[in-house]
């Protein structure tokens, strides 16, 4: 009688024992597999770069990918612009999140290129991942010879990366001799100072006891000086007293 109940106790503890163990092992460790672990908060990663994230995430016992490059207006390039899921979402141990890295903005801001040079300007506009476009130039009394005078677009506008840029070169200012109209008549001296580069300015009459009508008798500037192409000469040219 004695040994059957202690037979009795020994398979009661026993089983007991092994309905134990079997419960903390499903606890420990076939539950937190079902149940896939703890949850986590997902960190916001934005702005950060790739091996900074995937720094934060490890230490949330996170997953970092790498989902692809997007251009983005506000995040410089190289950096995360946006992640899936959310930051703040609650999500499993061990889960992924994936990333985007911005490659910046497609916009570029021209810059203002008045007064550089041909090869200055093209330096920065490649930096920029711009190009340089069509070489135009004309005469500028303002800006030195070769620099630019202005851009097409203009400075300052938005253009899209790989655009071609239109420049317009100073040419300066030509010069030229003014050719002597004194003693010529007054339509022999228009021609002659129009084939000259220049340009009748004012023109007016004066009378002469030196000179027949119509002949000029006075100019300004003065013959043989050096004046800018495209500048006016003006004319006194001889009348009679009516």
């Amino acid at each position: 009688m004695y040994y059957n109940g202690t037979r009795i106790f020994l398979v009661s503890f026993f089983v007991s024992l092994i309905t134990s163990v079997v419960v903390c092992a499903v606890f420990f460790f076939v539950l937190p597999l079902a149940t896939g672990g703890a949850d986590k908060v997902v960190p916001d990663v934005i702005g950060s770069n790739q091996e900074q994230a995937r720094v934060i995430a490890e230490s949330r016992d996170l997953l970092l990918v790498v989902g692809g490059e997007e251009e983005n207006e506000e995040v410089p390039p190289n950096l995360i612009c946006r992640q899936t899921p959310l930051p703040g979402s609650v999500v499993k141990s061990r889960s992924t999140i994936t990333v985007f890295l911005s490659t910046g903005s497609s916009q570029i801001v021209l810059p203002d290129l008045r007064g550089e040079g041909l090869s200055e300007a093209t330096v920065r506009l490649t930096e920029l991942g711009l190009n340089i476009g069509e070489v135009k130039s004309e005469e500028n009394a303002e800006i030195q010879k070769d620099k630019i005078i202005s851009t097409l677009p203009a400075a300052g506008t938005k253009v899209k990366r790989g655009e071609k840029i239109a420049v317009i070169l100073s040419r300066g200012v030509q010069t030229a001799e003014v050719p002597r109209c004194i003693g010529k008549s007054f339509s022999s001296a228009k021609r002659i100072i129009e084939s000259s580069g220049f340009v009748v300015g004012s023109v007016r009459y004066e009378v002469s006891t030196e000179f027949n009508v119509g002949i000029v008798m006075s100019q300004s500037p003065a013959p043989g000086r050096q004046a800018n192409k495209g500048s006016t000469v003006d004319l006194i040219v001889a009348t009679v007293l009516e």
